[in-house]
């Protein structure tokens, strides 16, 4: 049997790298602008990424408390008539959040990733399968905001 446990940490361990690189160097100013009136702007997709990072913490037993939940709670979208918060109060909790994780996912079993979820997201109703969709949910949520830093003329987001 293959270890999915060390390919989901693997995945996680480089989101969690990925995120503060794509974070890194955009100001206040371009992160409440959306690209056009139809996309997601930097600060949401950011506290966005966090708040779902919090979901796997709890979804792994955890109980940890979001900091912006009337923002973010079970996967609000973008409120155009919010106010959002600065960019470093809304990744502040990332690195902890994400060291967390980081540990329970690598004391979790592989039966544990069979245990059934209360509810199933696109890959199936398993915590493995939630895990991978929320992996996946934050590849696409830095993809978003690396457009997005281009956008600005800000350096592409960098792997390492």
């Amino acid at each position: 049997m293959v270890n999915s446990i060390k390919h989901l940490i693997n995945q996680y361990n480089l989101q969690t790298r990925l995120f503060s690189n794509v974070t890194t160097g955009v100001n206040d100013t371009q992160a409440q602008q959306q690209m056009n009136p139809n996309t997601n702007h930097i600060a949401w997709l950011a506290g966005h990424t966090v708040s779902t990072r919090y979901m796997l913490a709890n979804a792994l037993g955890l109980q940890e408390k979001e900091p912006f939940p009337e923002l973010y709670e079970n996967g609000k979208g973008m409120d155009k008539t919010a106010k959002y918060p600065a960019m470093a109060e809304l990744t502040r909790d990332w690195g902890s959040v994400s060291e967390k994780v980081g540990a329970a996912l690598n004391n979790l079993t592989e039966e544990a990733l069979q245990n059934k979820m209360p509810f199933a997201v696109p890959t199936g109703d398993t915590l493995g399968d939630f895990i991978t969709f929320i992996i996946h949910h934050e590849a696409y949520t830095i993809g978003q905001m690396g457009i997005s830093r281009r956008f600005f003329g800000l350096d592409a987001m960098k792997y390492n």
